[in-house]
């Protein structure tokens, strides 16, 4: 499930803005972000750059690919890029796990 708006259309599901719920989320690449396995979406593009001006500060709770345990992360944890999407880790040791076969900790049934 790499292409989230596609799906979202699909099943005719409709969402509010992750950080402003007075505005309708679009769904479209351009205003969904992804971050793990976590999908987040925008109603304009002002409020997903305020999002990706520190996604830590406003995600919450994310899995970690190779641990699959939920974590707030911060700022300085580690995190690594793959396919476009931003993956952060508990800990260093996870994010070289990670790096060495990504496809490894991709979800059941996901493409990454």
């Amino acid at each position: 499930m790499q292409d989230v708006p596609t799906f979202l259309r699909q099943k005719d599901l409709a969402f509010r803005d992750y950080l402003d719920s007075r505005l309708e989320a679009l769904i479209d690449a351009e205003h969904c972000i992804r971050l793990n396995y976590e999908a987040y979406l925008f109603g304009d593009l002002w409020t997903r750059d305020r999002f990706l001006s520190d996604p830590t500060l406003y995600c919450g709770l994310l899995t970690d690919p190779v641990s699959r345990e939920r974590f707030r992360p911060r700022e300085d944890s580690p995190r690594s890029r793959h396919e476009g999407i931003v993956y952060y880790f508990q800990s260093e040791a996870q994010r070289e796990l990670f790096d060495e076969d990504p496809e490894t900790y991709r979800l059941p049934g996901w493409t990454m």
